[in-house]
């Protein structure tokens, strides 16, 4: 399976997701061009002392991923800043999203934007061979506290080959 574009805009919640559960090095190893808003790492970062911030930190640091600094959206697409700012910096460069904010998937499929989530994510690592297997990540993600239903770790194991 292979990924439907060759960048991609990373929306806040699957950088923090992905932090927790270990996976952000997946992120280069899908994507050759993973990028990010300086919006977005603001909200990654907005609660100093979770590690999460820090570990997006050393994703910049190693060069995997590129903070774009933008100025807040003026769109009327009812999103928050972040959320928007990625749809934006997607429609800038020609590059899908990773987001999982049900509004902000919305709003990319009516503008035609390509878009994973989280687990879609996951399953495509798999696929590829980039780990091993996806259900105990998605325990430890809704361990931590990430909304997932039984069924959609269920739907996501089945398509994962698990």
């Amino acid at each position: 399976m292979q990924p439907l574009v060759d960048r991609i805009a990373v929306d806040a919640g699957p950088l923090i997701a992905l932090a927790r559960i270990g996976c952000l090095p997946i992120l280069p190893a899908l994507f050759p061009e993973v990028s990010a808003t300086s919006i977005v790492l603001a909200e990654v970062q907005a609660l100093p002392g979770y590690p999460e911030g820090d570990l997006v930190a050393a994703a910049m640091t190693s060069g995997y991923l590129q903070v774009v600094t933008t100025e807040p959206v003026e769109h009327d697409w009812g999103l928050d800043a972040g959320e928007a700012s990625t749809i934006n910096l997607a429609l800038s460069c020609d590059a899908g999203v990773l987001m999982d904010d049900r509004a902000g998937r919305r709003i990319a499929a009516k503008l035609s934007i390509p878009l994973i989530g989280v687990l879609g994510l996951l399953v495509l690592a798999k696929r590829k061979g980039e780990l091993r297997e996806i259900r105990p990540l998605l325990r430890q993600l809704a361990d931590s506290g990430y909304y997932l239903s039984r069924q959609v770790i269920e739907d996501a194991c089945r398509q994962a080959g698990e």
